[in-house]
């Protein structure tokens, strides 16, 4: 299987920049390994960056976005096996966490301009024109703003490749029109990039999963594992299970390996 290499101050960086990079050459992302984790060295002496392994396919053909959630929704995201916490073991234990802990968006310490906001739309709508551009894709953005959020709705035909496996692709971006569109500005306004509203599909296919899935630990009274997936995502399995007071979940694991475990609660 074929591969690329990345590196970044981050694991997270690294990822990201590496499925951008697979997702405008039309390769898709297979499977995920950890090489290196970074390390700030003493004093920054010895500073070291993250190295991951991104393993990719060729995309067989174009998909649309309704294939794509299609696919997903009859796939069950669910760890056929032990989830490893990390590729390298770097940790013997892993960490253990429930929802509250999930990471989200923390509020700007400067409240934000509406120049300032519109200056960080341009440059990230900017930064997908060129994307897409680069990728050969003809696509229309609608932009969509409030006060703490900025929305970038792509509609075009055939944009499967922008999504990826269970979103990742998408991510991806998200997170790279983040970072490009805050350089150079003091304050912050989370950008969303969705494709066809997929992301909305996205999250009815999980709730459905996780209620499913908790009706199975109730019966069986075992303990459920599922796949990795990132932040926001686990916040949706924690969220809609939340209220079930014989269902307890935890996320457990380190990123990119990081997962929500189903448990009954006694």
């Amino acid at each position: 299987m074929e591969f690329i290499d990345v590196s970044a101050k981050t694991i997270e960086d690294a990822i990201a920049k590496g499925v951008a990079q697979l997702a405008v050459d039309g390769q898709e992302l297979v499977e995920t390994k950890v090489l290196e984790q970074p390390s700030n060295g003493f004093l920054g002496i010895g500073r070291k960056p993250a190295v991951v392994r991104l393993f990719f396919t060729a995309m067989a053909k174009t998909a649309t976005v309704e294939e794509v959630a299609e696919a997903e929704e009859q796939s069950v995201a669910v760890a056929s096996k032990p989830v490893a916490t990390t590729e390298t073991e770097v940790q013997e234990t892993a960490a253990v966490e429930t929802f509250d802990d999930e990471v989200e968006e923390k509020p700007s310490k400067k409240e934000l301009s509406k120049e300032d906001q519109q200056a960080i739309a341009e440059k990230g709508k900017q930064f997908l024109d060129d994307m897409f551009t680069q990728m050969g894709l003809k696509v229309v953005i609608e932009k969509m703003m409030t006060k703490d959020k900025i929305t970038f709705q792509v509609h075009g035909e055939e944009l499967g490749i922008l999504i990826g496996k269970h979103g990742q692709t998408l991510d991806a971006i998200q997170y790279l029109t983040n970072l490009v569109a805050h350089k150079d500005v003091s304050g912050h306004c989370h950008i969303v990039v969705d494709v066809e509203n997929y992301r909305s599909r996205r999250e009815e296919t999980l709730v459905n999963l996780a209620k499913r899935l908790a009706s199975k630990v109730k019966r069986n009274r075992q303990k459920v594992s599922l796949e990795p997936m990132n932040a926001f995502e686990r916040k949706i399995i924690h969220t809609a299970l939340q209220g079930d007071k014989h269902i307890v979940t935890n996320s457990e694991g380190d990123e990119p390996f990081r997962h929500v475990v189903i448990s009954y609660k006694k």
